[in-house]
Order: structure tokens, then sequence, then C-alpha cells
């Protein structure tokens, strides 16, 4: 059964950039795992500094895997310098 996951991103002050970059450098690598069908990022219209990222995956356990590999553990690394906020809403 596949999954649809959204997350809203808010960058820290004067970090846009750089988180925007971070997360289409995450795509790149994450449409080529085994198992992600759909891997998108929109940024807000309203909001500079707020990005939505659409994910679908053929099952859950692709996606935790997914958060295992090189590419998440280096999104990761960065985190708390870029993310101000983040909001998972409900997967679906």
């Amino acid at each position: 059964m596949s999954i649809i996951k959204q997350t809203i991103y808010l960058a820290r002050k004067t970090k846009e950039k750089d988180l925007e970059k971070k997360l289409y450098n995450l795509k790149s690598t994450l449409l080529d795992i085994k198992g992600c069908v759909y891997f998108e990022i929109y940024k807000s219209d309203d909001c500079d500094d707020e990005f939505l990222v659409y994910e679908e995956w053929d099952s859950e356990e692709f996606y935790t895997n997914s958060l295992s590999s090189e590419s998440y553990k280096t999104f990761q690394k960065s985190y708390d310098e870029l993310v101000l906020k983040k909001h998972n809403l409900p997967v679906l």
C-alpha cells in the first residue's frame, strides 16, 4: 500500500535559499531510491521561507528505509541550522 507524506518546512531567517537548495539536492537523490514514486517541493507564494514537500512511496517500509539513506542523513546534518519549524501533515 503506497503512502503520501506532506511536510511543511519553515526556514530560519536568511536561510531560505540554503534550505531550498538542500531540499532540491534531497529530491534529486531520493527519486533514484527504490520505492520513491514522487517527490516534489513547492515554495509558498505568500511566504519566501515556507516550503511544502510532497512525497509518495510504494510502501511505508520504503519510506522508512529512505530515512537511513546517505542523502537523507546529509540533509539532517544541516537541518537545525536551516529549519526553524517543521510541520508534518497527516499521512495519507
